[in-house]
């Protein structure tokens, strides 16, 4: 199997880039969620900590569990309900009104408020009701959040979320004491609202190097996929190569090598009539195997990707996808 390079100065970058913006490093929360983005959320965790983060978000117990390891103030918990009480760092974020029943006595929470996304969180006429829950089982309500549906889109949705956000914020305050945090920003959502205003940002893909804005070009990039050398082959003129007689036919003949990451380890599979290219340029021959490819070199290691907009274009997907499609089991090495 390859492995991973994560550059620690480009995380490190992005993160001075980000607490530029959003005012402070201690207003940065990182996405840790789904294997950070495939990065590797140990990896990931161990250089966040190391720069100064102390908050995080993540998807499950289990992710929450792992980030435990590491000295964060508070780790919000997105899609996950505990059958006990959690340690006073992780906080159960709150979806619904049935989830909050569901919630063990003395837990920490936040409220998620759904400002037009659809999708889930609580609506500004079932805060009263979700107050007064929070009281009868003594919970903790650590803070309330939005999440915004297309902040990296010109239109005036985001601001229209955004103050069903404020009124949300002033609705939770009749109920609840303020001493909670409030925070509605994503990576592409600290461009769109005044960061004074709240506490933290939620920051998931641009801290990993990507936007899908203008601010993309002060980003770069984390993660590079690596892949070893398993076989080495003088292939004739007229013959094919890997899977399909008609996948890939050599005009010419060629030295070609196979490498050690397929689609079994997170790399797409594609037609063969879709041009993919590693790193430097060389056109993967023939189809992605379910653990292998070829291309044209004698090299004993090939990168197969530093920046996955490439293949995001190639796949007619987005960065994120090719990103958590990287399978766990492969090694993730931290660079300078």
């Amino acid at each position: 199997m390859g492995y991973i390079k994560l550059k620690q100065k480009a995380f490190f970058h992005n993160l001075d880039y980000f607490s530029k913006v959003c005012g402070s490093k201690s207003k940065i929360a990182i996405a840790l969620k789904d294997n950070a983005y495939g990065h590797g959320i140990e990896q990931i965790a161990f250089m966040a900590s190391k720069y100064g983060i102390k908050h995080v978000f993540v998807r499950d117990l289990r992710e929450a569990t792992i980030a435990s390891k590491f000295d964060f103030e508070s780790i919000l918990v997105l899609y996950d309900i505990p059958t006990q009480k959690q340690n006073n760092n992780i906080i159960i974020s709150i979806n619904s009104l049935s989830l909050l029943k569901k919630l063990p006595t003395n837990s920490i929470c936040e409220l998620k408020i759904d400002t037009g996304m659809n999708r889930n969180g609580l609506y500004l006429d079932e805060i009263q009701k979700a107050c007064e829950i929070i009281k009868e089982k003594n919970l903790i309500l650590k803070g309330i959040f939005t999440h915004f549906c297309c902040s990296d889109e010109e239109n005036t949705i985001t601001k229209e979320q955004e103050e069903i956000f404020q009124l949300a914020i002033i609705e939770t305050k009749k109920y609840i004491e303020y001493k909670f945090r409030v925070h509605c920003a994503n990576s592409t959502g600290v461009f769109k609202v005044d960061m004074n205003k709240y506490d933290i940002a939620r920051i998931g893909i641009g801290i990993y190097g990507y936007l899908d804005t203008m601010q993309d070009k002060y980003l770069q990039p984390v993660l590079s996929l690596y892949a070893e050398q398993l076989a080495i082959k003088n292939i004739q003129k007229g013959e094919h190569i890997g899977y399909g007689s008609k996948s890939f036919i050599a005009s010419r003949d060629m030295i070609v090598s196979n490498y050690n990451i397929g689609y079994g380890d997170g790399l797409f599979r594609a037609n063969s009539n879709k041009q993919r290219k590693i790193a430097n340029g060389l056109e993967i021959l023939g189809r992605v195997s379910m653990d292998s490819f070829s291309v044209e070199s004698n090299d004993k290691e090939v990168c197969v990707f530093d920046d996955v907009t490439h293949l995001a274009q190639i796949h007619n997907t987005i960065k994120y996808e090719i990103l958590t499609n990287l399978k766990q089991s492969i090694k993730r090495v931290i660079i300078e």
